[in-house]
């Protein structure tokens, strides 16, 4: 026993237990020595949980309310503000819309309040006049304060860029209300610094690196520790709402659509809380964002302890593993001795080779934990090798065909421990790599010519119980191999007996069948020889028997009209005889008596047409004349009957040349098909109601074609019932037939695609679809690849004429007197 072993460093730290093989028994057992420790343990982790989330919410809580004490700072001021310009539009000073009334008071206003940089008064055409430019002011009607005010709404607007002072400021604005209900008159803006504003937001921290921030209604940031991301109407700077930084959009959206909280978020690389509120005077949200560990930090003693409990515990757990490992290794040693009678008794259960390792190689993966595993069927001179069984299943397909490159003995690749590379030997691409210490393989001897190998690789190390599994399998295996070949033997030996039984039987039953119709085929011929020649004479002579009577009339015409008064004797027997209705009805009667003989013609030569089915060698024939003689001897079941009516048959015959074939068989196979389809019809009329044979009558297509320079396609089509699918797959087997017992053998069908396929190299194919009815396709090459008997054009010529009338030159060969 050859066996490559598995290095034990491979084992993960150093440990030679192997905790994924445990079974669920082992398992239980654990659990029961380790149950204190784990309710303890989960005991102390959900609390820790629940303690650890109520500090933390505190503490988010703490940091929430430390900007809401700032945005109601930042409210309760700007609401001051806002409370200041509507009393001014209120004022009759404002009201009269008098600049020299009101730039006064506007100044003395400005100075006892000290929170504006200056006031302004708009009138409804958008001139404004300020504390600063005087009267004369600018046309500030595209404003959107003052487009606010006008349609009498006061409030509190984003900051903007003076066109007065060029400075950004906020802008509080009111309208000036009328006398009655009629529109504001004008509008009065304060504009402010935005410092007090700054002071209020840069006040809000909360450990190091923490900052805070103000977003206006767009999500540009208004007030922010970095200049790069402030912007106002004049100088635009990029939105919050279309930033990279995917959490940061998240939040900016929040606070534009005026929400509340504090979440985590990954932002300026680092986790960090934002904590965001709304303004209430102002469509503004401020922001307080405090890196993670500025408010976990107070949770440092709690993980502390909770680190110390941790260790207890895992000292626990690592004595209840220790107390299980002994009696795990008990209970993989009675695994094994499982597997071993396991594979035992299937050995003795199946023959089936594929059976049997697919199933060691599906028990050994799974009790041994093998990454993967293989048997494989070693050719040590090509140094080749063919997958047998893989566990897993989907890993490289059974079958697949592999070889060493460069070719290398696996014997020699063992011995020196040396790496092979095994690469398809179709796409020549790596598949598997047996690198030294990484796998193991195990020879399983055969007395066959090629080796047997069960190549594995462990996921852990091995144990010494493990090698003595794999030794004990390789046994098994070897003795399931040897009762394998044994039984395959048997069995090949047994369907080349049941194959050859089934042979002779066709056989038989073809030859019963050729004999019938040979022995038809003569009995055809000789009746249509014999009948032939009185057929002809009698064909022939009715010519000049025609000539003889119209001479005869004649002459008796001429005697009339010369001896209009013939003695009493002869006028008696005239009137008895009637000879004026002889004389017009004797042409008619010859006439009918030619058609009879022409018809009994036919008959005779579609009789020994047909009758080729004693010929042996291959000969050129017409097709169509094969067919039509068929067709011939089927008349009396085509034609009409009380209880059917006549199915129609329509020819659509191409061009065609001779075609080399064994003529006789050609035209049973016609015969069969053409019989089946008018059994089809028949049976297929009997189930419909005369409306609807009037509607869709039965009919029979015969279509011929060239399809190819060397190959011509005859399609038999009828509109019958058609069949199943389950009964088309199965019309050309032999014993097959869906007619009663009596009707049929089930063989016509079946010989029928012998000839064609196997004695005229073609194709006979059927489809067919319920309830439209059936087609057979016949395809034959028109050139056979043995020897030929050619006919003469000029007999080909005559044959085509035969049906119709001779010539002259026959009839006279076959004439009276002869």
């Amino acid at each position: 026993m050859n066996l490559h072993k598995f290095s034990l460093t491979r084992v993960a730290n150093g440990s030679r237990v192997n905790f994924s093989r445990w079974s669920t028994r082992s398992l239980v057992v654990l659990l029961v020595l380790s149950g204190l420790t784990l309710a303890v343990s989960g005991v102390a982790i959900v609390s820790y949980q629940i303690v650890r989330g109520l500090i933390l919410e505190n503490l988010k809580q703490q940091a929430l309310l430390k900007v809401e004490q700032g945005v109601n700072e930042v409210d309760e001021w700007l609401s001051n503000r806002r409370s200041e310009v509507a009393m001014l539009a209120n004022s009759p000073t404002v009201r009269s819309l008098s600049w020299a009334q009101i730039e006064p008071y506007f100044l003395s206003e400005r100075d006892r309040i000290g929170e504006y940089l200056m006031l302004s008064v708009a009138r409804p055409n958008g001139i404004s006049s300020n504390t600063i430019k005087g009267e004369i002011g600018n046309d500030i009607s595209d404003r959107d304060w003052f487009r606010a005010a006008m349609s009498g709404q006061s409030g509190i607007h984003d900051p903007i860029v003076s066109r007065t002072t060029n400075l950004l400021h906020i802008t509080v604005s009111a309208p000036i209300p009328s006398d009655g209900s009629t529109p504001p008159i004008g509008a009065v803006s304060a504009s402010i610094d935005l410092q007090r504003i700054e002071q209020v937001v840069r006040q809000l921290q909360q450990g190091k690196q923490s900052y805070a921030f103000a977003l206006n209604s767009k999500g540009v940031p208004i007030i922010h520790p970095n200049p790069e991301f402030i912007g106002s109407a004049e100088n635009p700077a990029p939105s919050l709402l279309v930033s990279a930084d995917r959490p940061l959009q998240a939040i900016a959206q929040r606070m534009v659509n005026k929400q509340q909280g504090i979440q985590l978020a990954y932002i300026d690389r680092q986790w960090q809380y934002v904590a965001y509120l709304p303004l209430k005077q102002a469509d503004w949200s401020i922001a307080l964002v405090i890196p993670q560990r500025n408010i976990e930090s107070q949770l440092y003693a709690l993980n502390s302890l909770a680190s110390v409990i941790s260790g207890l515990l895992l000292v626990a757990l690592v004595g209840a593993w220790r107390q299980v490992h002994l009696f795990e290794k008990m209970r993989t040693r009675a695994a094994q001795e499982a597997l071993l009678n396991r594979l035992t008794t299937r050995i003795r259960e199946s023959f089936d080779l594929q059976t049997i390792v697919q199933t060691t190689l599906s028990e050994l993966g799974s009790l041994l934990q093998l990454q993967q595993a293989l048997f494989v069927w070693y050719d040590a001179p090509a140094h080749t090798f063919e997958i047998v069984c893989e566990f897993p299943q989907v890993s490289i397909g059974c079958g697949t065909q592999l070889q060493s490159d460069p070719p290398l003995s696996l014997e020699t690749a063992l011995e020196e421990e040396r790496t092979i590379q095994l690469i398809s030997a179709t796409s020549h691409q790596t598949e598997l790599t047996l690198s030294p210490g990484a796998y193991l393989a195990l020879a399983i001897p055969t007395q066959a010519q090629r080796d047997g190998y069960l190549i594995g690789w462990p996921r852990n190390a091995l144990s010494f119980d493990d090698w003595e599994l794999l030794q004990a399998v390789s046994d098994q295996l070897a003795i399931a191999i040897r009762q394998a070949d044994l039984y395959t033997q048997t069995q090949d030996q047994v369907r080349l007996l049941n194959a050859t039984l089934s042979q002779l039987k066709q056989t038989q039953l073809h030859l019963v069948q050729s004999e019938k119709m040979s022995s038809l085929g003569q009995l055809i011929a000789g009746i249509a020889h014999e009948i032939n020649n009185p057929v002809n004479f009698i064909h022939g002579n009715l010519l000049h028997a025609g000539d003889y009577i119209e001479e005869v009339l004649a002459l008796i015409e001429l005697y009339q009209k010369h001896y209009p008064q013939p003695p009493d004797s002869i006028q008696a027997k005239m009137e008895e005889s009637d000879l004026e209705f002889i004389s017009q009805d004797l042409p008619k009667l010859l006439s009918s008596m030619n058609v009879g003989a022409e018809r009994i013609r036919e008959i005779v030569q579609s009789l020994r047409v047909f009758s080729r089915l004693d010929e042996a060698e291959v000969k050129q024939v017409d097709i169509h004349e094969g067919i039509d003689s068929t067709l011939m001897i089927l008349h009396s079941r085509l034609k009409a009957k009380p209880n059917s009516p006549e199915i129609q048959v329509i020819k659509h015959y191409g061009q065609l040349p001779l075609i080399e074939c064994y003529a006789g068989q050609l035209n049973q196979v016609f015969m069969n098909i053409l019989a089946n389809a008018i059994d089809a019809l028949d049976d297929f009329n009997a189930s419909r109601a005369a409306c609807e044979l009037d509607l869709n009558p039965a009919q029979i297509e015969i279509v011929t074609e060239q399809t190819s320079n060397d190959q011509i396609r005859i399609r038999i089509r009828d509109n019958g019932s058609g069949m199943p699918e389950e009964v088309a797959h199965r019309i050309f087997d032999p014993f097959f037939t869906t007619k009663p017992v009596g009707k049929g053998t089930g063989m016509g069908l079946a010989i029928s695609y012998q000839i064609i396929t196997e004695r005229h190299q073609g194709q006979l194919i059927c489809s067919s679809t319920l309830g439209q009815g059936t087609t057979f396709d016949i395809y034959i090459p028109i050139y056979q690849s043995y020897p030929v008997t050619a006919i003469s054009q000029l007999e080909y010529a005559d044959r085509l004429a035969y049906s119709k009338v001779q010539s002259a030159g026959e009839e006279r060969e076959l004439g009276v007197g002869s």
